[in-house]
């Protein structure tokens, strides 16, 4: 892809208390991590106000509520944590490197999957701003999907089934051979969102839009 060429790779480093230290506010479970003694993750920081943000309220697609709640609360360990592995393998994964990618190769991008389909292009776009963001901005295309990244971090929605994902969220859950490209609003969450699903859910193909809706929609902040 157009996008491969131009993005460097960038890989970090940090130990499991950092991962822990990084994803605190979101209550995310990262027990697992103390398995290991080096894992390959950015630590980020974020301030009060853009946690505000990651907070703000989300409900699923309402229509299915109850069956969201219930495949949160009944999955077993297997289904819940390894749906997507196609194997007996338990997090942490290895951390792959994450594409850092700016403005200009997220309009190609936007532009590929316009032009044919999520499927034939290999990419699937995922906003994880709040939903009152979105509505504040708009999308940054139809073609994005929206998953407030509470839902990816504390309450492991890419480690549920195909089935129970696509009802609740209104779109097909990814796949583990799809790129998947995350976006918010400045580029912290949506590098988060990267490292979970690398870490915890075992995605190799982990894109950054480091310039975010501030940058997309030219804010500068709001």
């Amino acid at each position: 892809h157009i996008h491969k060429q131009r993005a460097a790779m960038r890989r970090y480093y940090i130990t499991p208390t950092l991962i822990a230290a990084a994803l605190q506010h979101t209550n995310v479970n990262v027990a697992a991590f103390t398995t290991t003694t080096k894992t390959q993750i950015l630590s980020s920081t974020t301030s009060s106000s853009a946690n505000k943000r990651m907070t703000s309220s989300y409900t699923p697609n309402h229509k299915h509520a109850l069956m969201w709640n219930s495949a949160i609360n009944t999955s077993s360990t297997a289904r819940y944590m390894n749906s997507n592995s196609g194997s007996s393998a338990t997090p942490p994964f290895d951390m792959p490197p994450i594409t850092q990618i700016g403005k200009m190769e997220l309009e190609e991008i936007i532009e590929e999957v316009s032009n044919t389909s999520r499927e034939e292009s290999g990419y699937v776009i995922i906003d994880v701003r709040g939903e009152d963001e979105i509505r504040a901005t708009g999308k940054l295309s139809p073609c994005v999907e929206t998953l407030p990244l509470p839902y990816i971090a504390a309450r492991g929605a890419l480690a549920l089934d195909e089935e129970d994902f696509e009802a609740a969220f209104g779109f097909a859950k990814p796949a583990l051979d799809e790129t998947i490209v995350f976006t918010c609003k400045a580029g912290i969450r949506s590098m988060q969102a990267c490292q979970i699903a690398g870490a915890m859910n075992g995605y190799s193909n982990l894109v950054n839009y480091s310039g975010g809706a501030d940058e997309w929609f030219g804010s500068g902040g709001w």
